[in-house]
């Protein structure tokens, strides 16, 4: 795959001129269109199959039977095309727990340098630290010459100017630069935006196409992957060869050295099932011959539960709605094109906090709820969550606002779902969005057919576990406060007491039934391919190679053993940068 991962690993790869990569992407190349670039129009992609997969979860049972979509990003750079542009950061803890889990060599001090080897931080210039504050960058934990670059957005309108300085009314302001794996509180976020022009910095951008000309790499777009195909009767097994289609053409790519799947968390594990690796009974009933056994293949899925809670903003005040009016909207649209500024150039804002800032007194009673556990093999991770939960320097919530209305109700259809109909929601809405950031709740994904061109079933399993209900009902219940403080208090009618339709104030009695009945997803799985030893539920070993392989790795989300706060794309890059020299490491 050509997607976040995969192109970060091509462009360090091919700085050795004996390795030959070739590249097979599903999706084209759209490094000129302005629905990628501009970083108001990510929702646009969103449900569009020229550039979505347009992935949906089964029916969660734990949640009322809502069906979830999923955005992933079906173009060169992947899902890092389509997101919002958001550069946070895991915590040092979420890392090191890698390492616990029986990964050796995985800490926060042995990734953090391909952290900084993906990254370009850019200064803000005085006119964003006039409106924002910027104070809190230690410039020594960013990188300075890596691919990607990262800045502050160039406008800020009310909501976001006001967001920090409401944290801090309730102590909650920053307590350091959160890219140092520590800090948590409410902060001005960056994102990944070449500050000339305010466009989107992405895998595409930024690790493919300075690198393009090289002879040694080759990239296949509009491809689909099908099988990895191994040597007959090597043990361990021998990865030589990628089958894929194109145009309806089935095809084979040889491999000398190594295949590395870089498909994502929904179809890495696919692709190993299609490949005769997996549970023996589900590769069986598609009548797919076993080649190594691992029933841990598409288990361990997890994802960041969203909720949201909308408002009704003051007066005057400019949101997504008010886009809908063509006068506006094309004033907008110029004020990017021409000046690289205004809506469209701008970002949203975030904050880590921890469930003891949430809940002022966490009942005994937590620790007997995080007991459910059905899989022995969960036993390490669920410890592990549990400190995190219960350390008031461990973010629990991320929370994160929209200058816009919110639509529970399209859960499966994103595209409607930040774009509320107006026939419905005729206002100018403002929404505050609660997020699960270490989930106890597991899933999966698996084949439901031997053709590859057969969507896999997307089963997340949200609020199975019931610690991850009664977190996030809090969190939730702590965004509603925030909203009534100032000075974001002031930009909402009647000081964030009139809600947007078919919403309501919530409580300690109806706020879990609207938790089932309203939650999405911050759309980051990740967990299926875990690395970790076999028997303790990986897929993977610490080097990324598959178990019962000798030169198939998988590098993208789905290694990762267990979640970690804020978005994954700066994790995904560091991590595709190690991956990087672990292949070099094995050329030598």
């Amino acid at each position: 795959g050509g997607g976040t991962a995969g192109l970060a690993l091509a462009a360090r790869l091919t700085e050795n001129p004996r390795l030959s990569v070739g590249v097979i992407e599903a999706g084209i190349d759209r490094t000129t269109d302005p629905n990628v670039l501009t970083p108001g129009f990510a929702p646009v992609m969103w449900n569009d199959p020229d550039y979505d997969w347009v992935f949906k979860t089964v029916p969660q049972k734990h949640g009322n039977d809502r069906v979830v979509g999923h955005p992933r990003g079906k173009q060169l750079g992947g899902s890092s095309a389509i997101n919002f542009d958001y550069w946070t950061h895991a915590s040092q803890q979420d890392i090191d727990n890698w390492g616990a889990l029986g990964n050796p060599g995985w800490s926060w001090k042995e990734l953090f340098p391909y952290f900084l080897k993906s990254e370009t931080y850019n200064p803000p210039p005085p006119t964003v630290s006039e409106q924002v504050d910027t104070t809190f960058i230690d410039p020594d934990v960013h990188g300075h010459g890596g691919p990607v670059q990262d800045s502050f957005p160039p406008f800020y309108d009310n909501f976001y100017r006001a967001w920090e300085p409401t944290y801090k009314n309730l102590g909650l302001g920053p307590t350091g630069d959160p890219k140092g794996g520590l800090a948590i509180g409410a902060y001005t976020t960056l994102l990944t935006l070449e500050p000339k022009n305010a466009s989107r910095s992405y895998a595409a951008n930024a690790y493919y196409k300075p690198n393009a000309a090289r002879p040694n790499l080759k990239v296949l777009t509009g491809a689909l992957a099908t099988k990895v195909v191994f040597a007959p009767s090597a043990r361990p097994l021998k990865a030589t060869g990628l089958a894929f289609e194109v145009g309806g053409h089935n095809y084979t790519a040889s491999a000398k050295r190594e295949i590395i799947l870089c498909a994502g968390a929904f179809q890495s594990s696919q692709l190993l099932e299609l490949s005769g690796i997996g549970s023996s009974g589900l590769l069986k009933s598609h009548k797919i011959e076993v080649l190594y056994e691992n029933p841990n293949v598409g288990e361990n899925l997890q994802d960041h539960i969203l909720l949201p809670l909308s408002f009704k903003v003051a007066p005057g005040e400019k949101t997504f709605e008010s886009l809908r009016n063509e006068t506006y909207f094309t004033q907008v649209l110029d004020q990017y094109t021409i000046n690289h500024t205004g809506p469209l150039s701008a970002g949203t804002s975030n904050a880590y906090i921890s469930f003891s800032q949430v809940l002022d007194l966490v009942p005994d009673s937590i620790r007997r709820l995080a007991s459910p556990n059905p899989y022995q093999s969960l036993t390490k991770q669920h410890a592990l969550t549990l400190a995190q939960l219960l350390s008031p320097t461990e973010a629990s919530a991320q929370e994160v606002y929209l200058p816009g209305g919110y639509a529970p109700e399209f859960a499966s259809n994103v595209s409607s779902l930040f774009s509320p109909p107006p026939e419905t929601y005729p206002g100018n809405y403002f929404s505050l969005l609660a997020i699960l950031e270490h989930p106890f709740s597991r899933g999966s994904v698996h084949i439901t057919s031997p053709d590859p061109k057969v969507y896999p079933a997307i089963d997340p399993n949200y609020l199975s576990h019931p610690l991850d209900l009664y977190v996030t009902s809090h969190i939730l219940l702590h965004c509603q406060q925030v909203a009534r403080t100032p000075p974001l208090s002031n930009h909402l009618q009647d000081g964030g007491k009139v809600y947007q339709e078919n919403f309501y104030e919530l409580n300690e009695a109806n706020v879990e039934a609207f938790v089932k009945n309203s939650f999405s997803s911050e759309y980051h799985p990740m967990g299926t391919c875990a690395m970790g030893p076999r028997k303790e539920g990986g897929v993977v070993d610490e080097k990324l190679k598959v178990h019962g392989t000798r030169n198939l790795r998988v590098v993208d989300a789905s290694v990762f053993p267990m979640q970690v706060r804020g978005n994954l794309a700066s994790l995904v890059y560091a991590v595709a940068e190690r991956a990087a020299d672990f292949v070099k490491a094995d050329q030598k």
